[in-house]
């Protein structure tokens, strides 16, 4: 073996002047052959330019080109240098499927994250069990505990959900039974009464004709497209806030009226007995 330490990797070259075949040193990463060995001399290496690597023991005449190039949705997770070429992953929030990075899927509200994603693996969700809640959509978040209203010194005025978060309340006695517009207590528990009917766990149907029921006759709310169950109770707590807002003291007469109107006369007995209010 000629031109080659013990410990170096060989490779066979014809040398052209002597015809003669030679066992000659492999260049180490990060260079490449710039002179073949001879009889003389050994392999002369020489460092590989910008922007070329060579990765192994090599007997290349001239160093790989980094040709890697990061696409969308993609960083630079290692460099180009001498001895590899660049590498790309994901960027946050995103994973490689099938060669490409698709955004981390967020859980629906209900659904909290039982493990975060990573740059190769999507986020992965699981229902909030109970006493937990998540009321977004995320890819971050864990369902969260409902509120302790006793702890609060509160009392619970609607149970939570797996999508929505227990509501506490002040309102312990009967100021709707007697109320005075404008006064702390008429307004705590004009605000509870509102939270108490938008979610009662009533159907999508009866939800519905309640919000015509408030809007009064010849009045039509469309719709909207994909609009769930939750979606409505939050327009019509919305509703319900206006109306109580436009006449302070005077929600229960109307809301009791509107709930027979719309055929939840179960629920307006519950209000009567919740509220202390007046048949």
């Amino acid at each position: 073996m000629l031109g080659a330490a013990e410990d170096v990797p060989t490779y066979p070259w014809w040398d052209v002047d002597r015809r003669e075949w030679l066992m000659c040193g492999q260049c180490p990463p990060g260079t490449f052959v710039h002179q073949p060995c001879s009889r003389d001399h050994p392999t002369t290496c020489r460092r590989c330019p910008p922007l070329h690597y060579t990765q192994f023991w090599n007997y290349l005449e001239r160093c790989r080109y980094c040709n890697v190039v990061c696409g969308e949705h993609e960083e630079e997770a290692r460099p180009c240098s001498v001895l590899h070429n660049r590498a790309c992953r994901c960027r946050p929030g995103f994973f490689e499927f099938a060669g490409f990075c698709l955004e981390h899927t967020p859980c629906p509200p209900g659904y909290g994250v039982a493990a975060l994603g990573t740059p190769t693996q999507d986020t992965q969700c699981q229902p909030c069990p109970p006493g937990t809640f998540s009321a977004n959509s995320s890819s971050s978040e864990q369902c969260q505990p409902h509120s302790n209203c006793t702890a609060l010194g509160l009392g619970l005025n609607v149970p939570g959900t797996p999508f929505r978060d227990a509501m506490c309340t002040s309102c312990t006695g009967p100021p709707l039974s007697t109320p005075e517009p404008g006064s702390t207590g008429t307004e705590e528990c004009e605000r509870a009464l509102v939270d108490f009917v938008a979610f009662q766990n009533v159907s999508f149907r009866r939800l519905l004709q309640l919000q015509q029921a408030l809007s009064g006759p010849g009045a039509w709310a469309p719709r909207r497209p994909q609009e769930d169950r939750l979606s409505l109770q939050q327009t019509l707590r919305r509703q319900l806030t206006k109306l109580r807002e436009a006449r302070p003291g005077a929600l229960a007469a109307g809301l009791l009226q509107a709930l027979r109107t719309a055929g939840l006369r179960g629920v307006a007995r519950t209000v009567r007995q919740r509220f202390s209010l007046a048949s």
